[in-house]
């Protein structure tokens, strides 16, 4: 076969094809494709060896991992493993972070037949105790750092793999106005182990063991180490050592409240910190050729290396953020613990895989809420504080009653199926927050449409419960009734959450082209206005059920409470869109003078009602709210009819309601009550810090909106003052408009894309 390089022909002919062409040879289909990876190319064969190298040399290393080590030099390694840990942690492989590592190679495989033979050097127990005489820091020091670095890993996989994760495949890339943006992470962890064992068949009763042992070594015996390097060594086999517990710990000893393996670990991240720099490096104890003896049927890839500041980071996060996950525990009422968990999965930068994945175990495990609630106690408080504060449906001596023909009977039968329906999703609500933010909307969007099936089955149910509980209609001013459908009504108030979600998100991530922001925002304001008019009806029905019920202590404080939790989604409700309306207005007058970045370059594969299509097509199986036909939305999205001056007038309006609205917001505070079943006030210091600061991020954006508007208005009124603008053709108006990415100090909230606008040449 004679062989052609074609490089320079392929070039010039992909040159002359025209974005999002596509030139496909219809003979060449996956079995061509698939041959088409080179078998002999070092990028894609682990087992191709290069000119001139031998089976041994692509193989195997000539690292000896017996020759003696200088203190600074454990240490240097400790800190490397740690560093290659976090890595684990954050999404990378193993056979890219810690198997790479000599030392680990040596220990794990091939597998010991006991605890004892996990050692640097096979051999019986006299080679073993000899080695620990003449290489101790080796052999006792470092080996029991391993043990405990492996046992953690073990213990870390254990609790993900337990939970809802997503394992990395690859990075998912969102589509923008110019075809990609920075890649979106969407997957989590990698759980393989390579077919090695990671001490999952001992406990870490024999690790601490060996670490105990390692840590008395260096104090009775480590004279000749400088005693700065001494500390630094006993200071992270300790941490290996309450890692370790904290680690450890099954569910119910956490929900026990004890966090105090996690308080000391936190406690000696500051002195390891510290100390980092008197440890070597030792870059040949980590090889590649480790990956080609691993059984993994994916090509070679580079080590994936991190600072230890960066590490060292990451671990004090991982720590703190478990030691402030500890607040959910304190179970008050749903809507509650809605905001803690929502609170602590957005922080920034988000909890690592572990912690969302120990808090997923937090909220449900055997079946049990914070293990103590069950889901029918958390559903039926739920349901107890949006919509149903006094009722029949919900009292517990239903179950008492044995008699079919008795209505009670009927009611505890139907109320006993529908929560068996809506567990299982309910219970996802609160879970899903835990996911990575990508995996968040995306779930969201999936689960609408069961939300969606779930609330005609709930009206269904309501239909048929009216007559079991002899429910009075109530009558509208229009002369006509309506029962409340108390049910359907909770169903909807969750579906509408959730949408809302699902574009809030989407700015989050940022998945709108600049063009599309005032269209977004505005029906961001559409649904809370609808989800406003759904709270208000709930409100009345809660009202006229409150004049009709028997006045008593406990149905006076169930009806405060929540007509208290009612206006609390309100409020909410009425920051959201007025901010949103202020947006939308800001953004279509942009629009219009043809300001915003790159609008100027939309390609012919896209249009606004393509564009349209695609962002409302999580919601084209919803039946209600009904989805705004594209023109109605145009319509109302481009505010067709309203002049420029008009426009900077209403987002100013917007704006200053909004700002007094997330001011009220910010004065309620984060949680609709403090107490627990009427004992001592709940506190929540770390979330309820976070939510303040979440809350008054809103509100600098609120500010800086205001003050965009302000300089676009006077840019505006002085450019007309001496020359008329004609709206349609205003790309002259000296505006600059800056978006402020995700993540950047000009981006005051995730949620609200306020512009940065001045004037051009100022």
């Amino acid at each position: 076969m004679t062989a052609r390089d074609i490089t320079g022909e392929f070039v010039n002919a992909a040159s002359k094809l025209k974005q999002g062409e596509l030139v496909k040879d219809e003979e060449f289909a996956l079995f061509e494709a698939v041959g088409a990876l080179e078998i002999m190319d070092s990028k894609m064969d682990s087992g191709y060896l290069g000119p001139g190298e031998s089976h041994f040399e692509a193989l195997e290393y000539d690292y000896d991992v017996m020759r003696e080590l200088q203190p600074e030099e454990v240490l240097g390694l400790m800190d490397q493993l740690l560093c290659y840990e976090m890595a684990w942690h954050m999404g990378h492989p193993l056979s890219q972070t810690l198997f790479t590592s000599i030392y680990l190679d040596k220990l794990l495989w091939p597998v010991p037949k006991s605890f004892d033979e996990y050692n640097f050097h096979r051999g019986d127990a006299e080679a073993r105790l000899e080695n620990e005489r003449k290489l101790p820091l080796v052999h006792l020091v470092l080996r029991a750092y391993c043990l405990g670095l492996v046992k953690a890993c073990d213990l870390v996989n254990k609790r993900i793999t337990h939970e809802y994760f997503y394992e990395v495949g690859s990075n998912v890339f969102v589509s923008t106005r110019n075809g990609v943006s920075d890649a979106a992470q969407e997957e989590d962890f990698v759980p393989q182990l390579y077919n090695r064992s990671l001490l999952s068949e001992y406990d870490i009763g024999p690790v601490k063991k060996v670490l105990d042992a390692a840590v008395e070594y260096l104090e009775k015996h480590g004279d000749g180490i400088d005693d700065n390097v001494k500390r630094a060594l006993i200071d992270r086999l300790w941490l290996r050592n309450h890692f370790l517990e904290a680690l450890n710990k099954d569910v119910d000893a956490v929900i026990s409240r004890d966090r105090e393996s996690f308080i000391s670990c936190q406690a000696l991240v500051s002195p390891i910190e510290s100390s980092v720099a008197y440890g070597n490096p030792n870059l040949d104890a980590f090889t590649l050729k480790i990956q080609r003896k691993l059984a993994s049927t994916i090509p070679p890839r580079p080590m994936v290396t991190i600072s230890a500041k960066t590490a060292l980071g990451f671990l004090k996060r991982l720590f703190q953020d478990a030691i402030d996950m500890h607040e959910i525990l304190d179970y008050t009422n749903p809507n509650d613990l809605r905001v803690c968990i929502w609170t602590i999965a957005s922080r920034k930068p988000q909890p690592g895989i572990y912690i969302r994945c120990l808090m997923q175990a937090f909220i449900v495990n055997e079946m049990k809420i914070l293990g103590s609630q069950s889901v029918k106690r958390l559903f039926y408080d739920d349901l107890k504080d949006l919509v149903l504060p006094s009722s029949t449906l919900l009292r517990a001596e239903n179950e008492e009653i044995e008699v079919p023909s008795d209505p009670r009977f009927q009611i505890h039968r139907s109320m006993e199926t529908f929560v068996t329906r809506v567990a299982h999703p309910f219970v996802d609500t609160f879970r899903t927050c835990c996911l990575n933010r990508s995996r968040v909307r995306r779930a969201l969007c999936h689960c609408i449409v069961e939300w969606d099936n779930l609330q005609i089955e709930a009206e269904e149910l309501d239909t048929q419960l009216q007559s079991l509980t002899g429910e009075i209609p109530l009558s509208l001013e229009n002369g006509q009734s309506t029962y409340a459908y108390p049910l359907g009504s909770w169903v909807y108030h969750e579906k509408l959450n959730q949408m809302q979600l699902v574009f809030q998100m989407g700015f989050e991530l940022s998945i709108y082209a600049p063009e599309e922001l005032g269209g977004i925002y505005w029906y961001l304001a559409h649904l809370c206005s609808s989800h406003q008019l759904h709270i208000e009806r709930i409100q009345a029905f809660v009202h006229a059920e409150s004049r009709r019920s028997k006045r008593s202590k406990a149905s006076e404080n169930s009806f405060e409470r929540t007509l208290t939790i009612l206006n609390r989604h309100s409020l909410w409700l009425i920051a959201t869109e007025t901010f949103a309306f202020g947006l939308q207005a800001l953004y279509v007058f942009l629009d219009r003078h043809a300001v915003l970045p790159h609008a100027a370059s939309r390609t012919a594969y896209s249009s606004a009602r393509l564009r349209y299509e695609l962002r409302m097509k999580p919601f084209l199986p919803i039946s209600l709210p009904e989805l705004v036909s594209y023109d109605q939305y145009e319509e109302n999205a481009t505010l067709k009819g309203q002049s420029d001056g008009d426009l900077l007038k209403r987002a100013s309006k917007s704006i200053t309601d909004a700002r007094k609205a997330w001011e009220a917001v910010l004065a309620q505070g984060a949680f609709a009550t403090t107490q627990q079943n009427g004992s001592e006030t709940v506190r929540r210091p770390a979330i309820e810090a976070d939510w303040q600061r979440n809350t008054k991020d809103s509100l600098r954006a609120c500010i800086g909106a205001s003050i965009a508007i302000q300089i676009a208005t006077k840019i505006f009124k002085t450019r007309a003052s001496s020359t008329p603008i004609n709206s349609k053709t205003s790309a002259s108006l000296p505006i600059k408009v800056e978006i402020p990415d995700v993540g950047s100090p000009s981006r005051w909230h995730d949620w609200w894309v306020v512009p940065r606008i001045s004037e051009v040449g100022s």
